[in-house]
């Protein structure tokens, strides 16, 4: 009914439009399949679960400068002073912001031995007070927050006695057994006690390995340079965006306030690579689907203005329109199923070298029988308008052609 046999025999008197069409759609779907796969991993890592209150926060650096600058004193108006604002939420200084690309990290170990062996972790260092937790917006998963008298303000490196943890660095240091209330190594033969598990925390590097490994100390340091983020409502975030800067300068002008932005900018501007890269990849896979139908429709029209005689004489033995359309559209899906049968060779080829070359994961199984079914109704809607035309040959014109 389907009539492979004649459909086979006319592409083999047309092979150069055939196998045109062949390798059009096999690295249509190749490209294709490994750009939407690529943009579906850049989209998960830009949504990933943070742990804050990313539509909240702003973040800003204060500079101090002149002399007998009373560091804690300053910071503790400060921050009191912002805690008071109408319209913040909670306030904290600290050494780095989220996803912001800068901040601090070391390497950390669960035992002096595990330490002295190189058996240890990376992880990224917070500092802050007991209001950090509350500010950055997370809760903790086990444990407590940290006391007024834990935290300490210094100029010079002072060992902390407890730490917060986040869930991601306890499973790498306790995999077998509990670590709060265990002890976390650091900076040689310091440790402290892990007081508190939270389940989730960013860290400023957004490529790294180490993202969601942070801990959390209760540190200020007083340094001509420091970073405040502020936990806003809302509908109050343009307004203490545009005053922070004249509140502390009217209570201490010996110091500069610069890049005050919210977190959602510096997330932004973190995965500026990985936005732009999903919208080139978009543009590649627009493109291609539509270059590749309009390649299909001027090949096969092209096809069938070469058979004109042929349609005609197949009307004028009876054939009916819908004969000759089924006839068209069946030899597309044949082509195109040969085309897709290729492609999925090189997508999946081309996907293991990403993979090992670049560290890219490979394409998910479902990828390909999805991308198939989309290419196949591609083939199906290009097809249509010309296999429309040529069932409208009668059998007069094709006589008159010959």
């Amino acid at each position: 009914m389907l009539q492979i046999r004649p459909i086979l025999s006319a592409l083999k008197r047309h092979k150069s439009a055939t196998l045109l069409m062949v390798l059009q759609i096999a690295i249509t779907f190749a490209v294709v399949v490994n750009s939407i796969s690529i943009i579906k991993q850049r989209l998960d890592l830009m949504n990933r679960e943070t742990g804050l209150a990313e539509s909240e926060l702003i973040a800003f650096n204060i500079n101090p400068f002149g002399e007998n600058y009373d560091f804690e004193h300053n910071f503790k108006a400060d921050i009191e002073l912002l805690r008071n604002t109408p319209g913040v939420i909670d306030a904290a200084v600290t050494n780095m912001v989220p996803l912001s690309g800068s901040g601090s990290s070391s390497t950390v170990s669960a035992t002096q031995e595990d330490a002295d062996n190189d058996e240890d972790r990376g992880a990224g260092f917070f500092r802050g007070d007991s209001h950090i937790l509350n500010t950055f917006g997370f809760k903790l998963a086990s444990g407590r927050n940290f006391r007024a008298s834990e935290v300490i303000y210094t100029q010079e490196f002072v060992e902390p006695k407890v730490v917060i943890i986040t869930q991601s660095l306890a499973n790498k240091l306790y995999p077998n057994s509990e670590a709060l209330g265990n002890q976390i190594y650091f900076w040689g033969t310091n440790n402290a006690t892990i007081i508190g598990i939270i389940d989730t925390l960013a860290g400023p590097w957004v490529n790294s390995s180490i993202f969601m490994d942070n801990l959390i100390l209760p540190l200020i340091t007083l340094s001509h340079f420091s970073r405040v983020v502020i936990r806003a409502e809302k509908p109050q975030i343009s307004e203490i965006i545009g005053s922070v800067e004249k509140r502390l300068l009217y209570r201490n002008s010996n110091r500069v306030i610069t890049n005050i932005r919210t977190l959602t900018e510096i997330k932004q501007s973190s995965y500026s690579d990985d936005y732009a890269m999903t919208k080139i990849l978009w543009s590649v896979v627009v493109l291609l689907i539509l270059i590749t139908l309009l390649g299909i429709v001027g090949i096969v029209s092209f096809n069938v203005n070469q058979r004109i005689k042929q349609i005609g004489t197949r009307r004028a033995l009876g054939a009916r329109k819908i004969d000759i359309q089924r006839y068209f559209i069946t030899e597309n899906i044949l082509i195109t199923s040969i085309g897709l049968f290729v492609g999925t060779l090189i997508a999946i080829s081309f996907s293991l070298y990403l993979a090992q070359t670049f560290n890219i994961p490979s394409i998910d199984w479902y990828y390909y029988p999805v991308g198939i079914l989309v290419m196949l109704m591609v083939g199906i809607m290009a097809v249509w308008v010309p296999a429309q035309k040529a069932s409208n040959v009668s059998p007069a014109v094709a006589t008159q052609s010959i």
